[in-house]
């Protein structure tokens, strides 16, 4: 595949979303057709829909806020990795993934990336994640950057220590991308959090290229 492959979800009303979230609204606040002078949308969301950025707040009291982060994390080098038959992705299903020393992204594409899709609205229990143990291994490697194709890098009755083991490493956390149609290996990531004031999460558009 030539020229950039977006890897981010589309952001509709019936989208898959957290249970408990508010979800996303889209609301016609102008419309021509109303006799306003222009058609004008309002937009109305929990900031861990679809594809996001999570910063150490989301689950770190006094933690940094997503936009604290330094942009040269989201942009650069990354490693796609496939573990298509995983469901808790651990320190051994990652050494036996093949992902080379050098690349400080990565991004997991795993089962979860067929959840996604026009015709999908449910919320899935049983898609896969890091372990707490797979959170240690991506901090030890020196890893920045970790990307999952689903809405949590936990699983779903996971132990919450994974995110905290990710965000007190420095690890930053890109969730809610999507990736079936993406070849494993290496590519240029670029990934655009919203810059927003003092929140714990921003949604982002990110897109791969492939590395020459």
């Amino acid at each position: 595949m030539s020229g950039p492959i977006d890897i981010s979800t589309r952001l509709r009303p019936d989208m898959p979303i957290w249970p408990g979230s508010v979800g996303i609204r889209l609301d016609r606040s102008q419309s021509l057709a109303a006799g306003d002078s222009a058609n004008v949308t309002r937009l109305d969301m929990d900031v861990h829909c679809g594809t996001h950025v999570e910063g150490p707040l989301h689950v770190i009291d006094g933690g940094d806020p997503a936009e604290a982060y330094p942009m040269e994390v989201f942009v650069g080098p990354a490693w796609v990795a496939h573990l298509p038959d995983v469901h808790g992705i651990g320190r051994s299903e990652l050494e036996l993934a093949g992902i080379p020393d050098e690349f400080a992204r990565i991004l997991l594409r795993t089962q979860n990336s067929t959840f996604w899709g026009s015709e999908t609205h449910e919320f899935r229990t049983d898609y896969a994640a890091l372990t707490p143990d797979g959170a240690a291994w991506m901090v030890d490697r020196g890893v920045r950057l970790v990307g999952t194709d689903y809405l949590s890098v936990q699983l779903f009755d996971g132990d919450p220590e994974t995110h905290r083991i990710l965000l007190r490493g420095g690890v930053a956390i890109l969730e809610g991308l999507t990736l079936g149609h993406v070849e494993p290996g290496p590519y240029r990531l670029t990934c655009l959090p919203l810059r927003l004031a003092g929140a714990e999460a921003a949604p982002a558009r990110a897109i791969l290229e492939a590395l020459a």
